[in-house]
């Protein structure tokens, strides 16, 4: 699993890869969103310590179980540490997985590409977002989708704008609050995988900047990864 250095995200294009457009805008809307919170951080300090622990980073791993697990988080890497966690607890199932900001799904997306050509994905591969994460997720599933690579499955955790998800998407879920705008996934025309949008509000206690940290959505997460990465040591065991 090799996978680009967030300080310089300029993995090279494959040969029939498709520039995504900047998550500018996504990063505009949710500035909106948090910048009370974030200039509370900033009058105490704190924003460039939590900032500095929460470089990305890609676990040393002991594999024991197939797959590629890509977590992206949010804006500025402050709001999102919830997926550092789980990325632990993939890493104690013996499970390649790698935390990124949102911004360099392309770079994270063209790697995978490239790799694929080689055949040297471990699949099956699976994305979570949180926030300008969520919605960087199913673009990034889709433009591997677009070249014929597939997601297993997709996790989105309260996205704030509204996306699609394309070809080669198996599987997706949107764990969602609503907003003043719509941030639901939707799918594609070419789309034939299985989407839920899933309205936590109904639920009560989850906010923007708990959601990550909620033990029950963890553990439907955990488990129907574990659950495709079996299938695919399944499926490579009736191969032999």
């Amino acid at each position: 699993m090799r996978h680009v250095d967030p300080r310089n995200p300029t993995t090279s294009l494959p040969p029939k890869a498709d520039r995504a457009p900047s998550p500018r805008r996504l990063d505009r809307a949710l500035r909106t969103l948090i910048r009370p919170c974030a200039s509370a951080l900033i009058a105490v300090g704190l924003v460039a310590s939590v900032a500095g622990a929460a470089q990305a980073a890609c676990a040393k791993v002991k594999q024991t179980r197939p797959g590629e697990v890509y977590l992206l988080r949010g804006l500025a890497n402050i709001f999102s540490l919830g997926l550092d966690e789980m990325g632990k607890q993939f890493t104690s199932y013996g499970m390649e997985n790698c935390v990124f900001n949102h911004s360099v799904w392309q770079s994270l997306a063209n790697d995978i590409l490239e790799r694929s050509y080689k055949g040297e994905v471990n699949f099956p591969v699976i994305i979570i977002g949180h926030s300008l994460g969520a919605g960087a997720a199913p673009q990034m599933a889709t433009t591997l989708g677009k070249h014929g690579v597939p997601t297993a499955y997709v996790v989105m955790f309260d996205p704030v704008e509204p996306t699609r998800a394309g070809a080669n998407v198996q599987e997706i879920i949107n764990f969602y609050l609503p907003k003043r705008q719509d941030n639901l996934v939707r799918p594609t025309g070419d789309f034939t995988g299985k989407l839920s949008n899933v309205n936590l509000a109904r639920f009560g206690g989850f906010t923007h900047l708990n959601i990550d940290y909620n033990k029950d959505l963890r553990r439907i997460v955990y488990r129907r990864t574990l659950e495709l990465s079996q299938a695919q040591t399944d499926a490579a065991t009736k191969e032999k």
